[in-house]
């Protein structure tokens, strides 16, 4: 980044791209870390939780056994409780505007794309070493795929691919949002319901008719079935078709609305 200085103002100029502009405010986020390491304990915290309680106190009376649920579900569980902790992006959003951070960087020729894209990818890296932390916590308890290692990789990528899609939703809460509290009811109200009605630890033949209508098209049922897929070592069909789709429409309609929210936010 250079600049040209003038009697009358200075001008940033910079020939970095997108995508580059995306990765240094990526490592910007990161850096944060140093200061303060607890918030990858946010992180960790909510999948870790429900991995456990879930599968402890509530297993045994839906499977018969603890370590029967755990083989069903216990992927699952730790996908469900890093789609809570999206929660995340929101709330970081909100806190870099509330002081002022975007607005210093707002006065420099960076994309507003990069803004944006560079919280969440900084989110995903986080996600990423909450998925490793929690998934080895579950094979330390007895959890083991048939699918082996490469079974294992396919289906962290597709809780990564799933959770960045799904991370702009909570961007496009963060920028709209008038308190942090509003966006911990967006969890309550939005992500908690939809978590609860897919078929994440409960299989959908035990589920009333109705609600097996929108188990099948709700969007972490998709999630759900391709993880268990791949964790059996078969071949994605359908299911992975279905969570490609729902995350390629869920990045069409929030990354536009983000972006336009806040452009809105810079001239409110």
């Amino acid at each position: 980044m250079t600049t040209a200085t003038s009697t009358a103002a200075t001008t940033w100029t910079t020939t970095r791209g997108p995508l580059a502009q995306a990765a240094s405010m990526t490592a910007r986020s990161l850096a944060s870390i140093r200061h303060q390491p607890a918030q990858l304990v946010d992180y960790l915290m909510i999948p870790m939780m429900i991995l456990l309680s879930i599968t402890f106190f509530m297993g045994g009376q839906m499977m018969g056994s603890w370590q029967a649920f755990l083989d069903y579900a216990g992927p699952t569980l730790i996908a469900m409780g890093l789609f809570f902790a999206i929660v995340s992006t929101g709330l970081g959003l909100f806190a870099d505007i509330k002081t002022g951070v975007f607005d210093r960087l707002t006065a420099m020729p960076v994309s507003r794309f990069a803004l944006l894209a560079g919280r969440v990818a900084a989110d995903m890296i986080k996600h990423l070493w909450a998925l490793l932390i929690v998934g080895g916590v579950a094979f330390a308890i007895g959890y083991r795929a048939d699918g082996g290692v490469l079974g294992v990789a396919g289906a962290a990528a597709a809780v990564m691919l799933f959770l960045f899609a799904s991370s702009w939703s909570m961007a496009l809460v963060g920028l709209t949002a008038k308190s942090e509290e509003q966006i911990q009811t967006w969890m309550v109200s939005l992500l908690m319901p939809l978590a609860y009605t897919s078929t994440m630890f409960v299989e959908i033949e035990t589920l009333p008719g109705p609600v097996q209508w929108w188990a099948r098209v709700n969007p972490l049922t998709a999630l759900a079935d391709t993880m268990r897929v791949l964790l059996a070592g078969e071949t994605p069909g359908g299911e992975a078709l279905a969570l490609l789709g729902w995350c390629a429409a869920i990045l069409a309609v929030f990354v536009p609305l983000s972006l336009r929210a806040y452009r809105r936010k810079l001239t409110s």
